[in-house]
């Protein structure tokens, strides 16, 4: 989904894969979260440091204990910036089925068991149209 930020566009996101290791440049401010009470925070580069944005994959098998880390990149220095992501999934058969432990009688199931590779098919076909 796209969202018109003060003269530009901003690409707004979950990672469907399982979670994402993230480098973000030094010194240049970008990264955006958005928090519980839905208010964009900053991310801001810690040198030395990663982000870690948990992905739809770990929420759904942990059936929202642990939460997809909805973001976006908002570059208002007017300068380049870079990160450097690495995203980790499963193969595409592995089923998207919540864990014994994070499912009760109190709190049901939140998704349909679909595979990995369903689910991500699914996203690409809601975001690309194909």
């Amino acid at each position: 989904m796209y969202e018109f930020v003060t003269g530009m566009a901003a690409f707004i996101f979950s990672c469907t894969q399982c979670f994402t290791l993230l480098w973000q440049q030094p010194g240049i401010q970008a990264l955006q979260v958005l928090n519980a009470n839905k208010e964009w925070i900053q991310a801001p580069p810690i040198p030395g440091t990663l982000v870690v944005n948990l992905g739809d994959q770990f929420a759904r098998w942990t059936n929202d204990v642990f939460k997809s880390t909805v973001h976006r990149a908002v570059n208002r220095n007017g300068i380049d910036r870079y990160s450097i992501p690495l995203f980790f999934g499963t193969d595409y058969n592995v089923k998207l089925e919540p864990i014994a432990s994070c499912i009760s009688p109190d709190k049901p199931s939140r998704y349909e068991v679909v595979t990995a590779g369903e689910y991500v098919k699914s996203k690409l076909a809601a975001t690309y149209g194909h």
